[in-house]
């Protein structure tokens, strides 16, 4: 016989007794099955009832029954099942499944899973008996690819039978969760274990009692960080950890920095560095007098609750390993590399920084016994775009694996439209980090749009690959129009046609694609709305914020789950209001409603970078300096990181000329700007006009009727300080800038600027 005949009797007759041995639990939509509980059953086993009583039904019309027994009654209560031809599905206790559970993992979510055509058996650690529950529910066909219904793949059955087997799984990572709503999702993908408990801030006492505590700041005493180098502080925070403790707190607690800068610059806690410098954050790094800290802590500690752990976010500017103090073996950490590139993964070769940050997992792995995640796989500034970052999780995570990471709190928005499948594949990784991705992918394409899942599954890989393949890195929606150009939307419009033609009255896939279409409706008119406002269109750009919102209305409208965050943290609602919709809004005001357009500035300026902070006194403002250094810069179309630079953190300047009609002369003119970042003081002409109210991305405005000249050109200069480190690759002039001459009878306003007298930067 020969071998490839073999081989394929062997896998038939296999598959053929797999079968034959298979229990049933429907037959032909009656119920031949019964579920077993324990006597009392915990909250794992009575969800996995649940969930398996709930999808059966919704698959095949019948309702299994369910019934407790002691261990002593089950010999009987089998035997009589069985005789009535009836198979017992034993989950829990009642499973006798340890020595299989035991030998797999010692980690919490560990099954087992055996199926006879007599019995079915269940059983895991804490909530494993419900994750034993989603791997048979997997294998007759459903799938969550995101909450709600309409992420739910529930196949119709008439039979359900389920394969004869004997398998046990654990996971590849303690801790699996998303920091998101829709838990009941999360634990049908099987994340778990315990989230990592880090925590901002110290307990200690408040400012105004004990200002001597906290941060010395240009020699002022300020709330944002503390002293560390204060004996006394350190007598608070065990104090306060040592009540937390007796109150059953713990074993683990989790501190450190506030959220955000102002790090103690007394000579005692400076003394406490290493040394060391973050580029990310352009700051000194202050790892060494935190990990100094948290060890005087756990030994204040020692002699009450000697098991008592420490849990930190490494982030900001203590991110970096510590040079010069060890950590105590207590102290456990979260990387969350807040400033660091969002979109690729560590071994792409277009994203340098991140071999970084793959070195800091590396780094901190050496040093702490526990290290986790507590990254981002979401998009910062960004409203609910298409972010499909399927590469990213497919690099990062069995990275992570190998590098000893013990598991995942990440951050990530509840966006689910316009990150499908990314979280669903993330699930599946932190469960499993050797599962085939793409396998994966082509079992989303084929369950979740049925007829249309060819040019669908071409869509994704698409999408998937355009941010994979971009060498842009702030995982910012500033730099989306350069993610997604107009050659790239052209073909992903046409797969999505294409889609929408063979799901069409295909119910639940019509829905689906319809679903994905509109992110990326949302995503063409928001690049449409960009590039309208970067050509001092106003009228177009206000006509595509309203397109906008209507989409995304519709998606955050979705029931019960919506497909683009809503409510409170809609990231749509906040970061349009935040970033976006000002500079649109206010625009498209100061050029209508008997408001007229004097003259807009080009998107593009003279820039020059001033880290010595000489510009000012070497006249850089004045309108008839030529020359110099001067280099061109975009500014509404394009972030800082897209034209390299990325990290930089000072003051830079701006300027250009523009031609002011002699129509205008006896007009009040004044200076609109959508916004910078982060605070700005602006000539025209070589005379000051104003300084800008220091609110980032926030539209102002200047009168400049004094310094115009009308009928010539006139030299606009902007100083920008952009000072504070934040994670978008932003700075500078970040919108568009117009003069504009107001209604005659209506006052402007001069939103939101300061006067010349206030200090600058």
């Amino acid at each position: 016989m020969k071998p490839i005949l073999r081989l394929a009797l062997v896998l038939f007759f296999g598959v053929f007794w797999q079968w034959a041995d298979a229990a049933i639990l429907v037959r032909e939509g009656k119920p031949a099955a019964v579920i077993v509980l324990p006597a009392e059953p915990d909250d794992a086993e009575s969800l996995a009832a649940t969930e398996l009583v709930t999808h059966i039904e919704k698959m095949s019309g019948a309702k299994l029954a369910s019934t407790n027994a002691p261990v002593a009654a089950l010999p009987a209560l089998l035997a009589g099942h069985r005789r009535a031809g009836v198979t017992p599905v034993l989950l829990g206790r009642v499973a006798g499944l340890e020595k299989a559970i035991e030998a797999k993992s010692a980690m919490d979510g560990t099954f087992a899973l055996r199926v006879t055509k007599d019995e079915v058996r269940v059983a895991g650690r804490a909530m494993g008996t419900a994750f034993g529950v989603s791997e048979v529910l997997e294998q007759l066909g459903v799938r969550w690819f995101m909450p709600g219904d309409l992420g739910t793949v529930i196949p119709s059955l008439k039979t359900v039978e389920l394969a004869a087997q004997d398998i046990a799984q654990g996971p590849s990572f303690a801790s699996r969760w998303f920091q998101m709503p829709h838990r009941d999702w999360q634990v049908r993908m099987r994340c778990g274990g315990t989230a990592f408990p880090g925590a901002h801030g110290l307990p200690a006492p408040p400012f105004k009692t004990s200002p001597e505590l906290y941060a010395l700041i240009k020699g002022v005493r300020s709330p944002r960080q503390h002293c560390l180098s204060n004996p006394r502080l350190l007598e608070a925070v065990v104090a306060k950890a040592r009540e937390l403790r007796r109150q059953g707190r713990g074993p683990v607690l989790g501190m450190g920095p506030n959220d955000g800068r102002g790090f103690c610059e007394c000579a005692d806690c400076r003394a406490l560095d290493g040394g060391d410098y973050d580029p990310f954050s352009g700051e000194p790094s202050v790892t060494d007098r935190y990990i100094w800290f948290f060890n005087r802590v756990l030994e204040g500690l020692a002699a009450d609750f000697p098991d008592t752990r420490l849990a930190f976010y490494i982030y900001h500017s203590y991110m970096r390993p510590p040079v010069r103090w060890k950590p105590n073996p207590r102290i456990m950490g979260a990387l969350a590399p807040i400033a660091l590139d969002r979109v690729h993964g560590f071994s792409n070769p277009v994203a340098p920084e991140k071999s970084y940050a793959r070195w800091l997992y590396q780094e901190w792995g050496k040093l702490l016994p526990e290290l986790y995640d507590r990254g981002y796989w979401s998009n910062l500034a960004d409203p609910g775009f298409p972010f499909i970052i399927i590469h990213r999780l497919r690099d990062e995570i069995p990275a992570c694996h190998e590098l000893g990471v013990k598991g995942w709190r990440v951050e990530t928005f509840p966006n689910y439209g316009p990150q499908l499948p990314s979280m669903y594949i993330a699930a599946r990784l932190m469960w499993d980090h050797k599962a085939s991705v793409d396998a994966l992918l082509e079992d989303f394409a084929q369950r979740f749009f049925g007829p249309a899942a060819v040019p669908m599954g071409r869509y994704v890989g698409l999408m998937d690959a355009a941010l994979r393949d971009s060498p842009h890195c702030t995982g910012s929606a500033w730099d989306m129009p350069h993610f997604y150009p107009a050659p790239l939307r052209a073909p992903a419009l046409r797969l999505l046609e294409e889609a929408a033609r063979l799901a069409a009255g295909k119910a639940p896939y019509e829905a689906r694609v319809t679903m994905v279409r509109q992110t990326f409706d949302m995503l063409e008119s928001f690049v449409a709305m960009m590039d309208a406002r970067s050509r001092v269109d106003f009228a177009a750009a206000q006509r595509d914020l309203t397109r906008l919102d209507g989409v995304a209305a519709s998606l955050m409208a979705m029931e019960p789950v919506p497909m683009l965050s809503a409510g409170r943290f809609s990231t749509y609602v906040n970061y349009m209001k935040r970033f976006y919709r000002p500079a649109t809004e206010q625009g498209f005001a100061r050029v209508t409603g008997g408001n007229r357009l004097v003259a807009p500035a080009r998107d593009e300026w003279d820039f020059l970078q001033d880290p010595q902070r000489v510009g000012e006194s070497i006249g850089l403002w004045k309108g008839e300096v030529r020359g110099g250094n001067w280099q061109r810069l975009k500014t509404s179309s394009a972030s800082w990181s897209h034209q390299g630079l990325r990290y930089y953190k000072g003051l830079a300047w701006y300027r250009q000329a523009v031609d002011v009609p002699a129509g205008f002369k006896g007009s009040r003119v004044f200076l609109w700007c959508g916004g910078v970042d982060e605070k700005a003081k602006v000539w025209v002409n070589g005379q000051p006009i104003g300084i800008s109210h220091g609110a980032a991305f926030y539209p102002f405005e200047m009168d400049a009727t004094a310094a115009v000249r009308a009928g010539a050109a006139n030299i606009i200069t902007f100083c920008v300080a952009n000072e504070v480190v934040n994670e978008l690759g932003t700075g500078g002039i970040v919108a568009p800038v117009i003069l504009y001459a107001p209604a005659a009878g209506k006052d402007a306003k001069l939103e939101n600027t300061r006067p010349l007298g206030d200090t600058f930067p």
